[in-house]
């Protein structure tokens, strides 16, 4: 979990995995996510201090990676993406999670963000540019925020490319 901050997706995913890791450059976050991560007895967990532009890690080290709102708060976002890509085995995925374009300005000066939210197909060059094949986008529609989902698999030798799925969240 790359940007781990409070450790929310550890506690989440961390159950479906033999081994999962969070990475942030606060250490008052990493306090958090450690914290959660006992909350949940997922003693398989771990915490990181880290930058998600050279994370500490050999290439292909992963089967999974997530960067759950993070992105709109980075200089470099591509960056980030083809950090996460460089350390995911063949075969391994990546799941991003953050907003689609907005307006909501005050963002910017209440919370850090530095950035609207951002288009399907700038995520999706940034997830090709690192040598991804992008799987599928999905929106979770708010008010007055749009969450977008984008999963991409890095590919094994040989492999074809995979078809794009798109699809729309709708409440009940």
């Amino acid at each position: 979990d790359l940007g781990t901050g409070t450790g929310r997706m550890l506690e989440l995913l961390g159950p479906l995995a033999s081994r999962c890791e969070g990475i942030d450059l606060s250490h008052d976050m990493l306090t958090l996510a450690r914290a959660a991560l006992d909350r949940a007895g997922l003693a398989h967990g771990s915490v990181r201090h880290g930058d998600l532009y050279r994370l500490p890690h050999a290439g292909g080290a992963f089967d999974v990676a997530v960067i759950h709102q993070v992105l709109h708060f980075l200089v470099d976002p591509a960056r980030a993406v083809a950090e996460a890509a460089r350390v995911l085995r063949p075969g391994g995925r990546l799941a991003i999670a953050d907003f689609a374009p907005h307006a909501v300005e005050e963002l910017r000066a209440r919370h850090a963000h530095r950035r609207l939210g951002f288009t399907e197909s700038e995520v999706l060059g940034w997830c090709r540019e690192a040598g991804l094949d992008p799987l599928g986008v999905a929106h979770i529609p708010g008010h007055p925020l749009t969450v977008t989902l984008w999963l991409a698999r890095k590919p094994k030798a040989g492999e074809p490319k995979p078809a794009l799925a798109r699809w729309t969240v709708r409440a009940r």
